[in-house]
């Protein structure tokens, strides 16, 4: 009994009776489903006719191999992703070099940066379509006064614009996840870095690129890697704006899961394609921290 109390009262068990809850949380709400998905994967399931169903191998991922509409959305997956991690961290290393000036007012600019993640993600795709919106809205009324254009474009109703409103609308709404992770490394710059910059009569160009990307690596590293599997894994901005439409030209992977999980009711070919996506992600990222030597510096 000694021995008992003494484990219970000792700091060890009080962090495992503190961690416990978590460790429970991730195991019901990300282990089990990850196994249920991988399972699922290599059976025929109906959820109308639940005994109907049966082990089938590798059929769901010969019948995805096989699909043209899984390579279309593969392809439009990864042009989605690549375009809008690209205008992020552009867009997001430049405005963070901005709002890291000491200028007045800063302080209430950085505070809107929270904006895009308060507004739930269903108001932001219903005012998306209102803004693009060919006869009333207000991106062509701009234009048609401003001269720019001479007449309504549709940006929802034709697969190249559908494709660059969803970009856009996944740019702003994550580029400042981009800006407060550069923003936060960019106050931890020395500032005698600059300085010597300076002395060397190193311009503002040059100082960027000798001195301020290097220092930005490691967190643009971690940045892309984690922007690129959200990305690649979104589903509500594009089903919510175009639902892959116009016809399938804004189809990605996830769009594509949930069509045959839903529409189809194949949850087995629903579960491979999420499988398949967790493969490429993994192989993706692990190829992607050795070539950028990731962690290198610290070891």
């Amino acid at each position: 009994m000694r021995r008992l109390h003494a484990l219970l009262s000792s700091d060890r068990a009080v962090g495992l009776l503190f961690i416990a809850p978590f460790v429970v949380t991730a195991i019901v709400f990300m282990v089990y489903p990850v196994v249920e998905a991988i399972r699922m994967a290599f059976y025929s399931y109906n959820p109308l006719r639940p005994d109907l169903s049966a082990f089938v191998g590798i059929a769901n991922f010969e019948f995805l191999f096989s699909d043209p509409l899984f390579w279309d959305s593969l392809w439009q997956a990864t042009v989605w992703t690549l375009l809008s991690i690209l205008f992020q961290t552009i867009l997001g290393v430049g405005i963070a070099m901005l709002l890291h000036r000491a200028l007045f007012g800063m302080a209430f600019f950085r505070g809107l940066l929270l904006f895009p993640y308060i507004v739930p993600t269903v108001v932001i795709a219903l005012i998306w379509r209102w803004i693009f919106n060919p006869e009333i809205g207000v991106v062509n009324y701009s234009l048609l006064a401003s001269g720019i254009i001479r007449e309504p474009v549709y940006w929802l109703s034709t697969p190249t614009m559908a494709m660059a409103s969803t970009i856009m609308l996944n740019v702003w709404k994550y580029t400042p996840f981009v800006v407060i992770c550069v923003l936060a490394r960019l106050q931890t710059v020395p500032l005698e870095l600059y300085d010597a910059a300076k002395v060397d009569g190193a311009g503002f160009i040059r100082r960027f690129i000798d001195v301020t990307l290097p220092q930005l690596r490691e967190v643009l590293i971690v940045v892309i890697v984690f922007r690129t599997i959200w990305t690649f894994n979104k589903f509500e901005e594009i089903y919510l704006l175009t639902k892959g439409g116009p016809g399938t030209s804004t189809f990605n992977l996830a769009v594509y899961s949930f069509e045959q999980s839903m529409a189809s009711l194949r949850l087995g070919v629903g579960a491979a394609t999420g499988v398949v996506m967790m493969i490429m992600l993994l192989i993706g990222s692990i190829v992607y921290l050795r070539i950028t030597k990731f962690g290198e510096e610290v070891r």
